[in-house]
């Protein structure tokens, strides 16, 4: 066990931008340098804007592997989207939890949220330092996992096994010890908004794979006027001493999933300088070809049901873990997340089907709910103008018995207006001018 003293990770870190090598890969592969800065022209300020650095990551240069439809396909991180308040409510933990709590779905268990002010259930609330400090030292139920309120990227995780009274300590799951103190120290850092939640435990099928370690797949769910449906998933792998399953952390594996079948179809791991193709987990030399992920039909169908019930979310990025006690819902990314999750593993981007069928729509559906609007608003004032004009008829209030719609209409008509049934409501209990 080490006694080094860690700090929870809050900063995420990327591989280096190295054009030369990039540059070189590419003339390996056989890419000229004109074909190459006019394909990058072309998909930087093609649909899906791409930028060269997503370009060279995705290895488009290999005309082998990709043909030029193909390369139209990918998405970029800048890519156009669609507005939703759906990505705030999913990256404020507690309420998205509590929504999914309240719709049956698999979540992980809650035990603590420490907060100035909010509560969460029946889990404990932690004030301050003293509240914290005795659970960890009493209350908690051990292991558990700890994460931000609005953290992304898995950054200020711990992965906590048990605490060591004797050195009052918390230890790791990598094996180190972290002082309780300390961990109050960086909880004050973040502003006091954090959970504490029951460690999952890896499916039994998972173990042999990836050892006792929880591990998601990103499950991306496209929700339009058809429904809702699974377009990509791909496995997330922690390996080594990584505390989260996040493929940003050097080591950690991407496996793409057909999302019919649950078969891997490509996995690759995080390198300190890209990525690379792996056939077999670094670890247990367990191998991914011909693999089909466990339980995949039931994966399927939990996502699903938590996609279809929330309305205008239209990108959804998953996280869903196989659990011993089989599919949980872990997080959301409400606008879908990095699309690298959608596009690595796979030899093509999502720039195609129904999702291109969405995004060229998107300014048609926007046009729609303005003029929604703005008949709503429209209809509202011919409502209110015309009970108006009945009160200064009779110089005193109407009543709703006194109002009748056809002479109203019949006033508006002869104003050269026309009302429907449909746009005035005689039951309407409150008069408002304007909207």
């Amino acid at each position: 066990m080490s006694n080094d003293s860690p700090t929870l990770d809050i900063q995420r870190t990327s591989p280096a931008m190295n054009y030369p090598k990039w540059m070189l890969q590419a003339a390996q592969a056989g890419k000229g340098l004109g074909s190459l800065i006019w394909e990058l022209s072309s998909l930087m300020f093609g649909p899906g804007k791409l930028q060269p650095q997503e370009y060279f990551m995705y290895e488009l240069y290999d005309d082998e592997r990709y043909t030029l439809e193909a390369k139209r396909t990918f998405v970029g991180d800048n890519a156009p989207t669609v507005p939703s308040p759906w990505p705030e409510i999913a990256n404020d933990k507690p309420t998205l939890t509590a929504l999914l709590k309240g719709l049956d779905l698999p979540i992980p268990e809650t035990q603590a949220i420490v907060h100035k002010t909010r509560s969460f259930a029946d889990a404990a609330t932690l004030r301050n330092r003293e509240d914290v400090g005795r659970f960890l030292r009493k209350d908690a139920a051990y292991p558990i996992f700890g994460k931000p309120f609005d953290g992304m990227c898995s950054l200020g995780t711990a992965n906590i096994s048990r605490y060591d009274a004797k050195q009052d300590s918390l230890v790791l799951s990598s094996g180190h010890l972290l002082p309780l103190e300390s961990l109050i120290d960086q909880l004050e850092s973040l502003g006091w908004r954090y959970l504490f939640q029951t460690l999952l435990r890896p499916h039994p099928s998972l173990l042999p794979i990836i050892g006792d370690n929880v591990s998601t797949v990103r499950m991306f769910v496209l929700s339009d006027r058809e429904g809702c449906v699974l377009l990509r998933a791909a496995w997330k792998i922690p390996v080594g001493n990584n505390g989260a399953d996040n493929f940003w952390r050097q080591g950690n594996v991407l496996a793409g999933i057909d999302v019919e079948t649950g078969r891997i179809v490509m996995a690759r791991r995080r390198t300190a300088e890209g990525t690379e193709v792996i056939t077999r987990h670094p670890e247990s030399e367990a191998s991914f070809e011909n693999m089909e992920f466990p339980e995949w039909q039931a994966m399927r169908e939990v996502v699903l049901r938590a996609a279809a019930n929330l309305p205008g979310c239209h990108f959804q990025g998953w996280d869903v873990a196989l659990t011993d006690r089989g599919p949980v819902l872990v997080e959301l990314e409400g606008d879908g997340g990095d699309p690298i999750m959608e596009q690595l593993c796979f030899n093509t981007g999502l720039l195609q089907g129904r999702y291109q069928a969405f995004i060229e729509s998107a300014d048609e559906i926007e046009k729609e709910k303005q003029a929604k609007k703005k008949a709503q608003r429209a209809t509202s004032l011919r409502n209110n103008f015309a009970q108006l004009s009945l009160i200064g008829q009779s110089n005193r209030p109407a009543t709703q018995s006194e109002i009748d719609p056809e002479e109203v209409r019949a006033e508006l008509q002869q104003e050269g207006k026309e009302a429907s049934h449909d746009e005035f409501d005689p039951a309407a209990e409150t008069v408002i001018v304007g909207s």
